[in-house]
């Protein structure tokens, strides 16, 4: 429909009424105009004209209605929690399953049963992490034995796309990156290779080798490269074009069998990637030739939990336990323009150390200006502009945290299935949220 028929029309439709007054005809240039910048098809475009004209009519003409807004806001954030039920501990359902929680009202919905690959083909037999695609559309959940796509419209699970095994029948997906674009998804296996998933067609690709172990991937932010940390001490650049590995880049032994394995931050410019591992070293690589810088002590004798930079690029946080003191958990900034650390920030002790699940995350404001750190007892606000603690929020249990996009909650996932929002504004725990599982594994919520 061409804009002269969409007057005919509308002259049509007012046959009889008084003339269109200047509102009017300035909300049907608005209308139309609007029309245009959408460029949607033919067919579409004499519907939405049609509705134009209904609701761009002033009540004083005859016709209810009300001047069209702009496009609705993004839907309510969802976070999901991965948990995990043992039949060790429970009489209950054994396998893992997905909880979505509303974060509007802080209610839990269904949980979403996970189903398992060859080692288990009925209920998937654990959880490892969750990656979000960028657009919120889609929830990858790795687990033992395969990935399982979630519709985050719908709640419901696709059919889990299996990793093939390495030759000893233990390269299990683990952790889990997706491009910024959401058209991959790159998935580590605890054996030595990282498989692409193309997310149009949730089909894995050929198996990338990469060093040992591979425990951690980052993205630079153009997407052109995936950073992968392994145990072995190294860290593998992929392009992401072709998918082929770069020569290794060594960033000095580590044990990275404590907690996960290294942590890789990168500065929103993509020039520096930030490899922080256990054995309390951080080793800025530059991403525009692969080579690692000196080594950074954030502090001596403690060993690193987790990493997390700012969004202006300009601090990294690091956490560690021990160094400080028995069971001590510090938080050292660190400036980016000088790679040199600051003064260590305490944020707490705890009484109980894991070595197969983390008890210790950074999490920073979308605005900058507050870092949370986690333990397995509290979670500590930073501000980040004096790099001064704030009073503790004592929540039991090894803890991981995320925040929602505005920045206005921080949600605190335990190891026993309880979730605790705390509003950023008060520094103050809501009610606990209560969900399925005596082990929570993995939380992430969509943009």
């Amino acid at each position: 429909m061409d804009d002269k028929s969409l007057h005919d029309l509308l002259n049509g439709a007012l046959a009889g009424e008084p003339p269109l007054g200047p509102v009017a005809q300035n909300a049907l240039a608005a209308g139309i105009r609007l029309r245009r910048s959408r460029r949607i098809r033919a067919a579409a475009a004499a519907t939405a004209a049609a509705a134009v004209i209904a609701v761009t009519i002033p009540v004083g003409l005859g016709v209810r209605g009300h001047l069209a807004g702009p496009e609705q806001p993004p839907g309510t954030p969802i976070l999901y929690v991965g948990t995990y039920t043992s039949k060790l501990h429970t009489r209950h359902t054994y396998g893992g399953t997905v909880v979505p929680i509303n974060t509007a009202t802080n209610t839990p919905g269904t949980p979403i049963q996970l189903v398992g690959g060859p080692n288990s083909p009925t209920i998937a037999d654990n959880v490892g992490k969750i990656a979000i695609t960028p657009n919120g559309k889609t929830a990858y959940v790795t687990t033992d034995s395969s990935v399982t796509p979630v519709s985050t419209a719908t709640n419901t699970p696709g059919r889990p796309i299996h990793i093939a095994p390495s030759a000893n029948g233990f390269d299990y997906p683990d952790f889990i990156a997706i491009t910024p674009d959401g058209k991959t998804a790159y998935v580590a296996s605890g054996w030595g290779t990282v498989t692409p998933i193309s997310t149009a067609t949730n089909t894995p690709g050929k198996p990338i080798p990469v060093g040992s172990g591979p425990v951690w991937i980052a993205i630079t932010p153009d997407g052109k490269t995936a950073y992968v940390a392994s145990k072995s001490g190294t860290v593998t650049p992929i392009s992401t074009a072709s998918n082929t590995p770069g020569k290794p880049i060594p960033v000095g032994a580590a044990d990275f069998s404590i907690a996960g394995g290294g942590f890789i931050a990168i500065t929103p410019d993509g020039k520096t990637a930030y490899v922080a591992n256990v054995s309390g070293t951080v080793v800025p690589i530059s991403t525009a030739t692969n080579t690692p810088g000196k080594p950074i002590r954030v502090h001596k004798g403690g060993q690193i939990w987790w990493a997390a930079i700012t969004p202006d690029g300009k601090t990294l946080y690091v956490l560690t336990w021990g160094g400080a003191g028995p069971n001590q958990f510090v938080v050292t900034p660190i400036s980016t323009a000088t790679n040199t650390p600051g003064k260590p920030i305490p944020v707490g002790t705890t009484s109980f150390i894991g070595t197969d699940i983390g008890v210790g995350q950074i999490a920073i404001t979308p605005d900058g200006k507050t870092a949370y750190a986690a333990n397995s007892s509290s979670v500590t606000p930073i501000n980040t502009t004096t790099n001064t603690p704030g009073k503790p929020i004592h929540i039991a249990g090894l803890l991981q945290i995320a925040i929602t996009p505005d920045g206005k909650t921080v949600y605190a996932a335990n190891n026993v299935g309880t979730i605790t929002p705390i509003n950023t504004t008060t520094n103050t725990p809501g009610k606990p949220i209560h969900v399925v599982g005596n082990f929570t594994q993995a939380i992430a919520i969509t943009p």
